[in-house]
Formats: structure tokens, C-alpha cells, sequence
């Protein structure tokens, strides 16, 4: 595929992101990228990579700001981050088990001819706004998906008991008894019970709602 194609390609994009952005205050758009601000200030970001050697696209993105990222840098879990950079969340579609972004298990989708770059970006703009940024957004700022999210995928967040702890204590309406279960009983969550489970049950301890199964 040669560079011409893939500008063709990445034009294409950027005018659906630009479109997207335009919908979403505090949202900026460029070149195969997204970023998501909050008062003033990037928190986050959705980007696009070119794989030269398969000449295809993989979808990234990064949560390193914001309320729950501030939260959860207040504490030092005694165990390794999942993640290999600074955010509170990350996550690339090469690593997906679902075929949301490329409607395959491989998680890229390869550089269209001209004549499919529209149809391609449609897609594109499709599962960004359907998925891909609102579970942002809900790791920026706690919301009913955000724990849900969490436990879909916990190796895409950096210390997932502690992210967990801190989005219902910023937003307790999100948690319940039968979803904080799920979150104990999850090995990929708790990882260490002597520091993780306090976090994750203090606020419902003393009113019995939870137990361990």
C-alpha cells in the first residue's frame, strides 16, 4: 500500500474525527488522534497507529488524568501495575478478543483503497461513539458502565481494585451489592485480598450487603 493511499485513508479519518469532536465539547481532534480534555487540561486519548510491516491500523487509548486517575494515584498497591505506562487505564485493539473495531479476531483493520475509505471511516465513527468513548469517558469520570467495563477487561487498567475503589467512592450510586460480588470474587481484580478487599468492601461491611463467595 503505497503513502498516497494511506493519506487518502488518514484525510478520510480526520474528518470524522473532527466531526466527532465537534459533538463532544472538550474533545480535540488531529492527525489519527483524539483528545479528551478536562478544564483545559488532556486527560486522555484515542489514537490510531499504522503497522507498516501488515500495512494496517490499530485502535489505542490511554486514560492519565482526571478524577479516578487523581484517586487512585494517592495509593501504592504492594503488586506490579498491569500496565506499562503512567495511566490509570490503556488499552490497544491488537490485544481485543472481541472483533468490535476490525470485525476480526487480529484487532486491526488494514489500510482501504480510496474507494473504501469512507465505508471504512463510517465503521470507524461507529464504534468510537458507540463504545470506545463513552468507556473512556466512564474512566475518567465514574458512570453506570464504568465498573461493568472493569470487569470486562481488567487487565486494561493499571491497578483494577484500587480503579474500582475509587470510582464508587466518587460516585457511590454506581455500586451494589450484587456487582461489588462480582468484584470480589473476581482473581483479576484481587489480587492481593489483604489490600485490595478492605478498598473494595468498606462501605458495605457494616450494613452486611456483601459476602465473600
Amino acid at each position: 500500500m503505497t503513502v498516497d493511499i494511506r493519506a487518502i485513508f488518514e484525510a478520510a479519518l480526520l474528518c470524522e474525527l473532527k466531526e466527532i469532536a465537534a459533538n463532544h465539547p472538550g474533545m480535540v481532534a488531529s492527525r489519527n488522534k483524539l483528545k479528551i480534555k478536562q478544564e483545559k487540561k488532556v486527560v486522555a486519548e484515542l489514537f490510531f497507529d499504522h503497522l507498516a510491516r501488515v500495512d494496517s491500523y490499530v485502535l489505542g487509548g490511554m486514560v492519565y488524568g482526571g478524577p479516578i486517575f487523581n484517586c487512585a494515584s494517592d495509593f501504592e498497591p504492594p503488586y506490579k501495575s498491569n500496565l506499562y505506562n503512567k495511566g490509570c487505564f490503556s488499552f490497544v485493539t491488537s490485544g481485543e478478543n472481541s472483533k468490535r473495531f476490525s470485525g476480526g479476531l487480529c484487532g486491526v483493520i488494514k489500510t482501504p483503497p480510496p474507494d473504501l475509505a469512507g465505508q471504512v471511516c463510517d465503521h470507524i465513527r461507529s464504534v468510537l461513539e458507540e463504545f470506545y468513548i463513552p468507556r473512556m469517558l466512564g474512566c475518567i469520570v465514574p458512570s453506570e458502565r464504568t465498573i461493568p467495563d472493569a470487569l470486562m477487561s481488567p487487565d486494561d487498567y493499571a491497578y483494577p481494585a484500587v480503579f474500582i475503589h475509587c470510582a464508587m467512592a466518587l460516585n457511590p450510586k454506581i455500586a451494589s451489592a450484587d456487582i461489588l460480588n462480582e468484584v470480589i470474587s473476581s482473581k483479576k481484580v484481587v489480587k492481593n485480598e489483604d489490600y485490595d478487599l478492605p478498598l473494595l468492601v468498606a462501605d458495605f461491611v457494616s450494613s452486611k450487603r456483601v459476602h465473600r463467595f
